[in-house]
């Protein structure tokens, strides 16, 4: 029968640990030191060493005869000899002589526990014995010293799984534990763990492994395997096992078992039913460009390629989180080393200045409520089809002529200067009549004053829509109007999903009906997102007339005669 892969290249000594540096050291220096303590708890994501580290640790402070790391990395059975007759060394792996922190495997402790017959060495799986009668028979078997280590050594796996008695009965022996024990706790839930427990344990956290970690590993492993296998494959695998080196190394024995010759990318994604990093970076490039019908003629390749959608869906959505997180911060790719490697960091931190936050965000939300929705679906890639014709509808159409209206100069919101020559009072009709008579208003049917109507009532307007229509008055709340150009009052919007709510022809009809009666201004809306205002109106700038600002000081209203 043969071994699976993370069992039978498990790390024997610390050099030969990947990751997970801080842990190491600083258990190491305990041992040089001769400070052990006398309860660990190892918390992490699964498959990241918290087992392999505690079997290590027990291993080193019970050896007779300690060595130094470079010793170690030479001793280790792991260490195969490859087909070109050389042994495969950790390049970080120090020449000290007098690092006397690794177990020589050679002598009797080593030995046995490396074979599994050292009684002292007890494993407990708290997932399968999680009732406080389990934990009894435990503390009795404390008090026994070892039978032939130096230490008696308790690891219990998942030990969040005991119950509330268990660790009532866990705790007394944590907190006064005979000389000759050692616990050491490991855990993938620390939150579930009570306070009493942490406060008598020496904490240490573990991290997901790096992308670039987890290739150098299998790289290693394809050569004592003697298995030929494509950069792009591992990192395909590297990227699916999310940080864990125990997914990495069963994924990578499952496509050995293939038993061909040279293992490619092609086959890692039939089997795992995925794509290549450069097919979902040029799909999500598709989108990004707005290119619909290509993002379509990939969809259909995909789906005759037999792909998962499902995978593809997890894999597309992550790698929009990932763009979000880098456009937002692109400091913290630092963060996503263990999912994403240099290239794919390098792709995504081109691709997001193309794009804006918010519609990052609109399609995560698009993907993952259509997701939602077409789960039970007989056609796979109809929630991913959707989500891309809700792009179209979004996307302003770049070959639609402009509008007449656009020739006319649009009315922003002047700084009206006060008369000051004139001493009697200009009736509102005429200083309307004046200002729509001012050169730079020429082409346009609407003065400044009609648009310091529609925006000192706007709170009104959006009152009396509650009573008909309760989600488009939310909606307006989150508008805001802008300008008035030539017959179109110009409202912005912060997301594309707003615009379409406005600019449903219903809901538009509607608005325009509650402005013109409560302000009796007759305007056409134009519904536009922040990116569209901007480019529409570059020279724009938001500024206050004074008869507005009259209006906020003394909170009045303006009302048109």
């Amino acid at each position: 029968m043969s071994t699976t892969l993370y069992r039978k290249y498990r790390p024997a000594t610390f050099s030969e640990v990947i990751g997970q540096k801080h842990v190491v050291q600083t258990l190491k220096n305990s041992i040089k030191s001769g400070r052990i303590g006398q309860a660990y708890l190892f918390a992490g994501p699964r498959g990241t060493g918290k087992t392999s580290i505690a079997r290590i640790f027990a291993k080193t402070i019970n050896c007779a005869d300690l060595v130094g790391e470079e010793r170690a990395a030479t001793k280790s059975p792991a260490r195969q000899s490859t087909s070109d007759g050389g042994s495969i060394r950790r390049s970080d792996a120090k020449a000290d002589s007098s690092d006397k922190s690794e177990p020589c495997l050679k002598c009797s402790s080593c030995k046995n526990i490396l074979d599994g017959r050292a009684l002292d060495i007890i494993e407990i799986d708290a997932a399968s014995h999680t009732g406080v009668d389990n934990i009894r028979e435990l503390k009795e078997t404390v008090q026994l010293p070892p039978s032939a280590l130096k230490y008696k050594v308790y690891i219990i796996d998942e030990v969040h799984m005991l119950s509330g008695g268990a660790f009532n009965a866990l705790l007394k022996t944590l907190e006064e534990p005979p000389a000759h024990v050692i616990f050491i706790l490991a855990t993938t839930e620390v939150h579930k763990i009570p306070e009493t427990i942490l406060s008598r344990v020496q904490r240490f956290d573990f991290t997901r492994l790096t992308v670039e970690e987890i290739i150098k590993r299998l790289e290693e492993l394809a050569k004592l395997e003697k298995v030929k296998v494509d950069r792009e494959a591992l990192e395909i695998i590297a990227t699916h096992s999310e940080g864990g080196m125990r997914n990495a190394e069963s994924l990578l024995g499952q496509i050995i078992a293939l038993e061909d010759k040279k293992i490619t990318a092609k086959e890692v994604e039939f089997l795992l039913g995925t794509i290549s990093e450069k097919e979902l970076v040029d799909f999500a490039r598709a989108i990004i460009e707005k290119n619909i019908p290509e993002a379509f003629s990939k969809i259909g390749a995909l789906r005759e390629a037999g792909v998962d959608f499902k995978n593809f869906g997890k894999s597309l959505l992550n790698y929009l989180r990932q763009m979000l997180v880098l456009k937002i911060n692109p400091e913290l790719g630092k963060k996503l080393s263990y999912e994403l490697t240099k290239e794919r960091l390098a792709e995504i931190s081109n691709q997001i200045n193309s794009i804006e936050l918010t519609d990052i965000l609109d399609l995560i939300n698009t993907l993952q409520e259509n997701i939602e929705k077409f789960k039970s679906s007989p056609i796979p890639q109809l929630f991913l089809e959707v989500s891309l014709a809700k792009t179209i509808r979004r996307c302003p159409t770049p070959t639609t002529p402009a509008t007449p209206e656009k020739e006319t100069a649009p009315t922003a919101i002047p700084k009206v200067d006060p008369p000051e020559k004139k001493k009697e009072p200009i009736p509102e009709k005429k200083q309307v009549k004046e200002t729509m008579a001012k050169p730079e208003n020429k082409s346009s049917v609407y003065s400044s004053e009609d648009f310091d109507l529609v925006s000192s009532q706007w709170p009104e307007i959006i009152e009396s829509l509650k009573s008909y229509n309760h989600s488009l008055s939310s909606v307006l709340k989150m508008s805001q109007p802008m300008l008035i150009d030539g017959k179109y009052l110009i409202l912005r919007t912060k997301y594309s999903f707003y615009n379409d709510k406005i600019s449903d022809t219903q809901n538009r009809l509607t608005i325009e009906k509650a402005i013109d009666k409560i302000t009796g201004v007759n305007l056409r809306l134009k519904a536009v997102t922040e990116k569209e205002f901007t480019a529409q109106y570059p020279d724009f700038k938001e500024k206050k007339s004074l008869l507005q600002e009259a209006v906020d000081i003394f909170g009045a209203k303006i009302v048109k005669n």
